[in-house]
This record gives structure tokens, sequence and C-alpha cells, in this order.
């Protein structure tokens, strides 16, 4: 699991009087508080911002207290971020449209700040709980790296973005070499060390951007920006080179080492997610029919490459 993160709660009022006496509040109660004078603007420090609660006015400029529940809400499937709508509307037909717009809880103004507290307080336990959940449900339960839903999930999102924004992109798959040897000879319990130990290495060479999951088994799939074509197959060469350097203790005192094949394949010629984890797994089948060991390109052509690549 990861380590739990200073709980960010955003303040949206049109009242400077109101923003200040809740961020004067939260903040000797230890929150990080940040504040929007409009929805508008309390949207675009949501979507730039991991906002654990959202404290908002329903009337405001801009954007009303209530679209801005309906945003957050529409772009928090997971129920990641929890929101308190404040407002002196104390008719029922009101508030129920509120709860179907995805507010979680009312605050009555005048603010009650001791009862702004509980509700605080109430709302971390839940987001916290639900974060929680979601990792557990995003994480490969051996590695701890994204499982294969949840990777294919960011992949087809980082698909459609660089197809939008004509920033290249691409995937590195990686097997391990010979892994039901390494079961047989050493037992499955220091073949699960192995995969452990070089989804941690791997994991530690993820530039900016990326982001790295286990599909099943001893496969794995890193994506990664690809703007600098050499710099991307760099990267992906010294994750195979200093893989054939690691070691795994067994119980007994003994230690073994492997290798991994990897087959990488460029957004720029392919036509969907689909196509280019297809053209990736042929690189990879080739890299293993080849000697294993390896690093098989597609998708390369009028691009200059060193002698250790294997371009189909």
């Amino acid at each position: 699991m990861g380590v739990l993160v200073e709980t960010t709660i955003l303040v949206a009022d049109d009242s400077n009087f109101f923003r200040e006496l809740i961020r004067e509040e939260l903040e000797n109660s230890g929150y990080r508080v940040l504040l929007a004078k409009d929805g508008g603007q309390a949207l675009a420090l949501y979507r730039s911002h991991d906002i654990h609660i959202v404290v908002t006015d329903l009337e405001m400029p801009v954007m009303t207290g209530m679209e801005l529940c309906w945003h957050i809400r529409a772009a928090d499937d997971q129920h990641r971020t929890f929101t308190i709508l404040m407002t002196g509307d104390s008719e029922t037909a009101r508030r129920v449209e509120a709860f179907e717009a995805g507010a979680d809880e009312f605050l009555a103004k005048p603010i009650d700040l001791p009862m702004l507290r509980a509700r605080v307080r109430a709302g971390e336990r839940i987001t916290r709980m639900h974060r929680v959940m979601v990792e557990m449900l995003n994480t490969d339960y051996l590695t701890g790296v994204l499982n294969r839903r949840h990777f294919m999930e960011k992949l087809e999102q980082a698909y459609r973005a660089a197809k939008e924004t004509g920033s290249p992109m691409a995937v590195a798959m990686f097997d391990i070499d010979h892994f039901k040897t390494i079961n047989d000879t050493h037992g499955h319990s220091n073949g699960d060390f192995a995969l452990k130990r070089f989804a941690d290495h791997c994991a530690a060479h993820v530039p900016d951007g990326g982001f790295l999951g286990r599909l099943g088994g001893e496969e794995f799939c890193l994506c990664l920006p690809s703007g600098d074509l050499e710099g991307a197959l760099a990267r992906v060469e010294a994750i195979r080179r200093s893989t054939a350097e690691l070691t795994v203790e067994t119980g007994s005192g003994a230690s073994f080492g492997f290798t991994v094949s990897i087959g990488m394949c460029l957004d720029q010629d392919t036509v969907s997610v689909n196509d280019l984890m297809t053209q990736a797994d042929e690189a990879l089948y080739f890299a293993k029919r080849s000697g294993r060991n390896r690093t098989v390109l597609r998708g390369a052509e009028g691009v200059t490459v060193k002698a250790r690549f294997y371009v189909m």
C-alpha cells in the first residue's frame, strides 16, 4: 500500500470572509487548504491537484456548487473525493437534486465550525477507505505494480491522448526468460521472488509520464513516451542489461539470476491499442524465438538503430 499523504481540502466560495474563516479553521486542524472564488476556478484546481475533500458553496458565479459536484463525480467514478455542499436552502427537493448531482454531505449556513470539522473528519475517513480499496483493486497483489485491467485502462487513455496531441508513445513488453525452469529448479516461491525482484527493478526505471503493469505470469508491460526514440530504446536496453545482473537469494542460501526478452512497438503505425499490443507481442515472440535476452523493435522504419537492437 502507498503511504498516506496529507489531506488536501478545496474550499470554494465567492465570499472572501467565508473562504478565510474556513481556511483558518481547517489549517489549524492540520489540513492543507486550497481556495477558489468561483466554481470554474474550483474545477481547474480540482483537475490539477489531488483533492481529498471539496467544501463548496451552492450559489457561486461561473459555475454553481451543484454543477461543480456534478463535474467532480463525472470525473471521479472511484469516489476518491468527498464533496460537502454549503447552503442555506433547506428545501428537501433542492437537497435531493444536489445528492443526485454528486454531493456527499450538506452543511448549513451560517457555518457551525465544530460541525464543519466533524463533517470533514467523516469525509476524510470515507475517502481514505475508498482510496485504499481502489489501490487494492488496481494493484497486482504479488508485485505491487499495476494489474492487467488497470494497466490497459491507463494505456487506452494514454493512447488516445497521444493520437490527439501528436505526442508519440511506445510500449515495451517484458518476458522473463525460462521462467518455467526457474520454478522447476528453485520452486514457485523463489519464482515469485524473481517476479517481485524484476518488478521493483523495472519500476525504478519508469520515466516521467510512463507506467508499468503486470500482464500476467512472467509478462510485464511498460508504457513510455517515445519523442526521443534513441532515449526510449536506451532506457529499455538499460533495463534488459541490468536485469541480467540481478540475483535472487533462496531460502537455502543459494542464488540464481535471470534475463528478459523485450518486444517494443511505437504507436505511430498502429490504429488501436489492440494493434499496438499485438505488434509488441509479435516483437516479443521474435525476441524469444531468436535467442532471448534481447530487444526487438517494431515500427522504426527510417530510424538508425544500434546493432544490439533487432528491428522487425
